[in-house]
């Protein structure tokens, strides 16, 4: 009997073992370096880099030096707030491309790799944008021209659209849930194999176009048809087009679905680190151009930084500042990306001002913190 029960434990084991549930309990809840749990691509930097953010003795030491009280604050600097708040992490403020605040805390050091979770969405609708200035793409496009597997899923699949996916107006049934859960839609999506399997069960709520509701199932199937189109792998992709016309400092990493499908975690698998990220933000503000080279249209650029109040201030990856003036609701030119930990860059055009900041605790809503920064600055 002692010899039944054992082999009936190894089977089960054998069996749970290989499961999305027994994955996701054995990860944990993700955390910057959860991608160490992954099959990844790797996407390098140019091998001669230039000195595109500098650091410079005699620039503005306003952030460095200056004490600040009341709200989230207690008479310390900013770097002393993060110290205190952020734990383990790294933040970057640059302006004018010179380096006003560099520092790191905990095991964070220079050009430390971390997972930026939903940053990766705003580097997946820049792609998106690349592919689309190039032909490969549409936004009036169905997704079902490119995972053809649709066809014979909901209905609905064959009105969905690439720009409803860009601004999260899908109508799928997905519950974007962040508790940690091993039985959630969310931990199948981040730990599952298989990703365009998964796609093939999905079902509507509502008929796509109709309403905003922010979920990853939207970013991953973008990031499937965006590879399909252009017919090569994110990883190479966002390489040839980004990374190393950009001027990147270090390599980057994508998590894939699995070893043997390798669809890139298009919502929210990017590796990278806060001086990169920064030239990212750069490439907004700087209208799609990078050494007078466009990178992507500046149609495309003004689409993603110019949101509606009606998608809840959320446009192709990016989210605006929303204000209160004269008692209404307005959405405001400064505009953000952000992940599940409080991930966060942030980019005043007006200004010229860039806020990164990676780290595993969320101890504040950093994207406001830097819109108070920004109208400190503009005064």
């Amino acid at each position: 009997m002692k010899q039944l029960y054992y082999l009936l434990f190894i089977i089960f084991s054998v069996v749970f073992a290989s499961c999305t549930t027994f994955k996701s309990i054995k990860c944990g809840s993700p955390s910057t370096d959860t991608y160490r749990n992954f099959s990844v691509d790797t996407i390098a930097a140019n091998d001669t880099i230039k000195n595109v953010l500098i650091s410079s003795v005699d620039h503005d030491r306003y952030f460095e030096d200056s004490k600040f009280s009341g709200g989230r604050f207690n008479s310390e600097t900013i770097g002393e707030y993060f110290s205190r708040v952020r734990g383990n992490g790294a933040l970057l403020i640059v302006r004018n491309d010179t380096i006003l605040l560099e520092q790191y805390f905990g095991n964070f050091s220079q050009l430390s790799p971390s997972n930026i979770f939903s940053i990766t969405k705003a580097t997946t609708a820049l792609l998106c944008g690349i592919a689309i200035d190039e032909g490969y793409m549409s936004l009036t496009d169905p997704v079902t021209k490119y995972i053809t597997e649709l066809d014979n899923a909901d209905p609905l699949f064959k009105e969905l659209t690439i720009e409803h996916l860009l601004d999260m107006r899908t109508g799928i049934d997905f519950q974007e849930s962040y508790g940690w859960n091993p039985f959630s839609k969310m931990a199948k999506l981040y730990y599952g194999k298989d990703v365009v399997n998964q796609f093939e069960k999905l079902h509507f709520t509502s008929k796509p176009g109709t309403a905003h509701y922010y979920n990853s199932m939207a970013t991953a199937l973008l990031g499937v048809a965006i590879e399909r189109a252009v017919g090569t792998p994110y990883s190479h992709y966002i390489q040839e087009k980004v990374w190393k016309p950009l001027d990147m400092e270090a390599d980057a990493f994508i998590s894939l679905d699995d070893s043997k499908h390798r669809q890139a975690k298009a919502y929210g698998g990017l590796v990278s680190n806060v001086r990169d990220l920064a030239k990212i933000g750069r490439l907004y503000i700087n209208g799609g151009v990078y050494d007078n080279k466009r990178i992507v249209s500046k149609e495309w650029i003004d689409r993603s930084t110019h949101s509606s109040l009606d998608n809840e201030a959320y446009s192709f990856g990016w989210n605006n500042i929303i204000t209160r003036k004269n008692g209404k609701d307005i959405v405001t030119p400064r505009f953000f990306a952000i992940g599940l930990f409080g991930q966060v860059l942030f980019c005043d055009p007006k200004q010229n001002l860039i806020f990164v900041t990676l780290g595993e605790k969320k101890g504040s809503e950093y994207h406001l913190l830097f819109d108070d920064f920004c109208n400190l600055m503009s005064k």
